[in-house]
């Protein structure tokens, strides 16, 4: 180019209000895979909390307790997490069916909460 000739102006990237529907669903699997670890992570402190259950001392029993709680917390948050991210994937027969499973686990973990502490 030589002095004083015209740069072409840059045309601004257009941005679509959606975004592909194989983006979509690659950020939805990547979102219920990260669900799927903190799932295994509470069903690892849970399984630590139930260990800690079987010592004579009431103090590491209490402590195994408070970890069953967290575990089960976890485990809770996660299934809900996955349930409403299947239900985002489409309203197939399969989807639905994996998300009442997941809805179910979640309410079954809180209702363990709930019972742990009212003992």
């Amino acid at each position: 180019m030589k002095e004083g000739d015209r740069v072409p102006a840059k045309r601004p990237v257009r941005r679509t209000a959606k975004r592909p529907a194989a983006a979509v669903q690659r950020e939805i699997n990547k979102q219920l895979a990260a669900y799927a670890w903190l799932q295994a992570l509470g069903t690892n402190i849970t399984a630590i909390g139930q260990t800690k259950q079987l010592s004579r001392r009431k103090s590491i029993q209490a402590e195994g307790q408070e970890l069953i709680d967290i575990g089960n917390a976890l485990q809770a948050l996660a299934n809900a997490a996955q349930s409403a991210l299947t239900l985002e994937q489409g309203s197939s027969a399969s989807n639905n069916l994996n998300a009442l499973g997941n809805l179910l686990q979640a309410i079954g973990n809180s209702i363990q909460i709930i019972a742990s502490n009212e003992s």
